[in-house]
């Protein structure tokens, strides 16, 4: 099954050159080069430089997947030909949490505080909300990234607890928070 249609376009919140759209199989090139540079940029994601392959037809199976789940979205900021953000919703299958989808983002550090990730948050909510019907969205930041936790907070993401000891850098467990936000 396809998935619905995701936002598209230069969005009102979007900052002025800043198009977002649904990843498409001709943008693997595109979203492995930006995984490439923002994976070793932050240790703040759960994802790491070791965990990418830099091989382009992988990148373009992980669109596929996306594109084959209705419930699924992997949005992607461009500014130019360059992808410079991304974010993800993976919304439950399963008839008791159908109502819940899990987010998660990036944004180069070059674009840090410019409003690529007000966009993404802001897209994402409205897909999850208006074309897919979910109640809820979910997800799970560092407890130290103070910039992500008030990002999240001003767009509604409320405190939920402490998942203690969640991921791993360098050979310390560090602590994420669960965060989520009710759409209806």
């Amino acid at each position: 099954m396809r998935a619905p249609p995701a936002p598209e376009g230069p969005f009102a919140a979007a900052p002025a050159g800043l198009f977002l759209r649904a990843a498409r199989t001709k943008d693997a090139a595109a979203l492995l080069a930006f995984k490439t540079v923002v994976l070793s940029e932050t240790e703040f994601l759960l994802q790491g430089p070791e965990d990418v392959s830099d091989q382009v037809s992988e990148e373009r199976g992980l669109i596929e997947s996306f594109q084959s789940h209705e419930r699924c979205l992997l949005l992607l900021a461009w500014e130019g030909a360059a992808v410079v953000g991304m974010a993800t919703v993976v919304a439950g299958s399963l008839a008791r949490s159908r109502h819940v989808g899990h987010t998660g983002m990036a944004v180069r550090r070059s674009h840090w505080r410019r409003g690529v990730a007000s966009a993404l948050l802001h897209a994402t909510v409205r897909w999850a909300t208006e074309i897919v019907g979910l109640h809820k969205l979910s997800l799970q930041v560092h407890a130290a990234n103070q910039p992500a936790r008030r990002l999240y907070e001003r767009h509604g993401f409320e405190y939920e607890g402490t998942l203690r000891g969640e991921a791993k850098l360098e050979g310390v467990y560090v602590d994420l928070l669960a965060m989520g936000r009710f759409l209806t």
